[in-house]
Order: C-alpha cells, then sequence, then structure tokens
C-alpha cells in the first residue's frame, strides 16, 4: 500500500519556521564576517609586533656599531696619551652590553615568527620569510598622517558597517518570526490525504485444467435421469497457487480523504510557546541595546587611543632629535677633553631608547588606525592587508 499526506493549511507555522531558519542562517553568515575581521586583526597585530621587533633589532645593531666606532676612537686617544685606558675598558663594557642587547633584540624576532607561524596555522617545521614595511616605508604610505574622521560620522558608519549589530537585527528579526510560529501552533489545520493498496493470499489458488463430466446412459444411449436431470460422473480439475501479481489487481482498494483539526483546549501550551517566543525576542533587542552602546564605546576609545598614538609619535621624534644632538655634542666634548666617556655612553643609550620608543609610537599609531577602522566594521582581510604592504 501506499499513503500521501499533504498540509494544505497549517496556521502559516511552516512559512514562519522557513522564515526564522532562514532569518537566522543569514545572521550566522553576517557573525562570520566579523569573526574573520578579528582573525584578521589578531594576525595583523602579531605581524605589526613582529615588524616592530624587527625595527628594534635594527636599532639595537645601530646602536652596537656605534659602540663599536665610539671604542676605535677611544683607543686612538688612549693610544694617543690623551685618555686613560680605563676609559677604553669601560667602552668594551658598553659594547659587550650592546652586543648582548642586539641578541635579545633578534631573539625577540625569532619569538615572533615562531607565534605567527602558530597563529596563521602554518606548518611549523617550513621555514617561512615574512616581507613587511620597514618604519620609513611605514612613513612613507601615509597611513601614519591619514586624517580622522569626525566621531559622529564614525558613530553612524558603525551602525552601518559592523557585522556583528548586522547579525543581531537578523536574529531579533527571527526571533519575531519565532512568534509567528508559536502563534500558528494554536490555529485550525487542514491537511488532504490519500492511500491505494492491495493484497494477496499464499493460500489462494486457481483451476488451470479439468476433465469434463460423463453422462449415465443406458444401453440404447439413452440419458438416466435423476430428478428431471441427467445423471452425471463429475470430471477432475487441477488447481494451483494463484501468482501474487495476478492477485494484486482483484484486491485494489483506495481512499481521499481532507482531514480539519482544531485544537479545543492544548493546556496552554501555545499560549506559553507564543510568551516564551516573545521573552526571546524582547531579548534580542536587549542585547541589540547593549550592543549599540558597545559599539559606540569601541569606536570612541579606538579614536582616543589613535590620537593619543598620534601625540605619542609626534613627542618621540622630538626625543630622537634631541637625544642625535647631544650625542654629537657628548662626542665632541669627549674629543675635546671637556666631556666623560660616561657621557658619552648615557647620550648614545638615551639615543637608542629613543629611537626604539618612537619605532612603538610609529607601529601603534599604525595599529590603532586599523583599530578605528575594525571598531567601525570596514575591515576586511584584502584591505588590511594592502595597508600594511
Amino acid at each position: 500500500g501506499a499513503f500521501a499526506s499533504v498540509p494544505l493549511y497549517d496556521g502559516g507555522r511552516t512559512r514562519s519556521l522557513v522564515r526564522e531558519a532562514e532569518l537566522r542562517r543569514q545572521s550566522s553568515q553576517v557573525g562570520l564576517e566579523r569573526t574573520r575581521q578579528q582573525v584578521a586583526l589578531d594576525v595583523a597585530q602579531q605581524f605589526l609586533t613582529l615588524l616592530l621587533d624587527r625595527e628594534i633589532a635594527g636599532i639595537e645593531a645601530g646602536s652596537l656599531a656605534d659602540a663599536q666606532a665610539q671604542r676605535a676612537r677611544v683607543a686612538e686617544l688612549v693610544d694617543a696619551g690623551a685618555r686613560p685606558r680605563g676609559d677604553l675598558l669601560a667602552q668594551d663594557a658598553v659594547v659587550a652590553e650592546r652586543q648582548t642587547a642586539v641578541i635579545v633584540a633578534r631573539g625577540a624576532v625569532e619569538r615572533d615568527e615562531v607565534i605567527l607561524v602558530q597563529l596563521i596555522g602554518l606548518d611549523p617545521l617550513t621555514p617561512y620569510r615574512f616581507v613587511g614595511p620597514d618604519l620609513a616605508r611605514l612613513e612613507a604610505s601615509g597611513l601614519l598622517d591619514a586624517p580622522t574622521a569626525p566621531l559622529a560620522e564614525l558613530l553612524a558608519a558603525a551602525r552601518e558597517a559592523r557585522a556583528d549589530r548586522r547579525s543581531q537585527v537578523l536574529a531579533i528579526e527571527a526571533a519575531e518570526a519565532a512568534i509567528g510560529g508559536a502563534r500558528a501552533a494554536g490555529r485550525p489545520s487542514v491537511s488532504l490525504s490519500a492511500n491505494v493498496g492491495t493484497g494477496y493470499s499464499s493460500l489462494q489458488q486457481r483451476t488451470v485444467g479439468a476433465t469434463p463430466s460423463l453422462p449415465v446412459t443406458l444401453d440404447d444411449g439413452t440419458p438416466v435421469l435423476v430428478g428431471g436431470a441427467p445423471l452425471t460422473f463429475p470430471g477432475t480439475s487441477t488447481f494451483e497457487t494463484t501468482p501474487p501479481f495476478t492477485q494484486l489487481s482483484d484486491n485494489r482498494s483506495g481512499a481521499l480523504g481532507l482531514t480539519v483539526n482544531v485544537p479545543l483546549f492544548d493546556r496552554y501550551q501555545s499560549r506559553r510557546g507564543v510568551v516564551e517566543a516573545q521573552i526571546r525576542a524582547d531579548d534580542a533587542r536587549l542585547q541589540l541595546d547593549a550592543l549599540d552602546r558597545q559599539v559606540a564605546s569601541e569606536v570612541q576609545q579606538a579614536v582616543v587611543e589613535a590620537r593619543t598614538a598620534r601625540a605619542r609619535l609626534d613627542a618621540a621624534e622630538a626625543q630622537v632629535e634631541a637625544a642625535t644632538a647631544a650625542v654629537r655634542v657628548e662626542q665632541d666634548r669627549y674629543r675635546l677633553g671637556a666631556g666623560t666617556l660616561y657621557d658619552v655612553a648615557s647620550a648614545q643609550t638615551r639615543l637608542a631608547e629613543s629611537l626604539a620608543g618612537r619605532a612603538q609610537a610609529a607601529y601603534g599609531l599604525a595599529f590603532r588606525r586599523v583599530l578605528v577602522r575594525l571598531a567601525v566594521g570596514d575591515v576586511d582581510p584584502g584591505a588590511l592587508a594592502g595597508m600594511l604592504e
């Protein structure tokens, strides 16, 4: 047999369920976009850390070269008798200190590469070469000097572009669709059903052959009558089991029905389902309100941090200029015998620290500008990669 049932009307429940499922699927897809942005940001942050430590390693290497050049000058003055031999030993200590700083800085670069490989998910046994802009290229790219849009414009753009906010809006629509599905559970439903069937028996038989009956007659051929009817000897018949497919056509049945289901009392299950769906929708709206406040806070914080990073970079550049001039002055005073080697070493240390501070401020500003774009929600991995090439 075969049976089929087609719902003609279910109060709109199926339509509500389909719409709810579609909206939740869209919400998940939009949420995935935000996750991709966050992953790209995490990789970009580690990549900028690698570039910064590379820059610091270069600064330390330059400080080592300056210390070695200073040792050569001190050696000349010591050999000429203008300076005591103790100055040469002191400068050797400075050179050794710079060598240690170079080793530590290069170790930090190697550590950053290992972390970046792990973060990206690459094979740790395969060698990689990470290529990115140095400080000079980063400054020439214009990223550090790019103007920041007004806060009001950024907030308005964030409300439109943030993927997590769009995902939450879709979640609210899905929750509202679920309310319709819950209400439909208490409405009448109509369905059309039909069935056809047949059957067979393994005991059913049919005649496949028979011998005719023989009449009883007298010698002259006159039939013998019994009760007025000729007397005969019955013939014999041959039977076989009726084949199944032959029986199927003899036992057909069918039905067509229209079913109307009217719920009269369901112990308030449908009413409770509607209330629960409304609560979930209200909760989704509250989550959107909280997310709007979070978005506004993130945008404001990102803008403030970007402005602070810009001011920090300006101060660091001024410190570099002052430290560079101080090194020249102390070196000249030392050659003239008016200064000490300690003053020169201190000035060189301050220069190295100011150069490292400027590098940290520059890469920090670059990352803060990326954070502003992430807070607004207009960052995609391709655009982020283009910013850091």
